[in-house]
């Protein structure tokens, strides 16, 4: 979910909820945004805070939609053959290293936009690539 105060949406969520995130600083530092992320019992909400002063597709999402939903994510074994079955049947994608979160263990994401009539931009990540903390 992109929010417009990372730290407000967090309160927000522990006032209410009760839910809170794992570890003792769970705010990460991407070059275009702030996010944390709340367990939720084998799933889990990312709440992503875009730099508004840099260009990036969470704050392109947050000035033209407000607050939301960005995403879905997806973990994909196989990740290739994920992409290239989707290029094949035309869709279109936006495809990224991530080199943020994991410097020494990069990965490769993709984004199912929602031109494809998707609704909700679709998030694949490369799950073998991931480091085996994160699996």
């Amino acid at each position: 979910m992109v929010v417009e105060n990372l730290e407000r949406t967090l309160k927000a969520y522990e006032g209410l909820m009760k839910l809170t995130p794992d570890g003792d600083n769970p705010v990460k530092v991407m070059p275009d945004a702030r996010m944390a992320e709340i367990p939720l019992g084998g799933i889990s909400v990312e709440f992503i805070e875009p730099d508004m002063d840099k260009e990036s597709p969470f704050s392109s999402f947050l000035r033209e939609k407000g607050e939301g939903v960005f995403c879905y994510c997806v973990f994909v074994k196989d990740y290739d053959s994920h992409i290239n079955h989707l290029k094949e049947q035309g869709a279109l994608l936006e495809e990224v290293e991530q080199k943020d979160f994991f410097p020494d263990n990069p990965f490769r994401i993709a984004w199912v936009l929602t031109e494809n009539g998707v609704g909700t931009r679709i998030e694949l990540v490369d799950y073998d690539a991931l480091p085996e903390s994160e699996k």
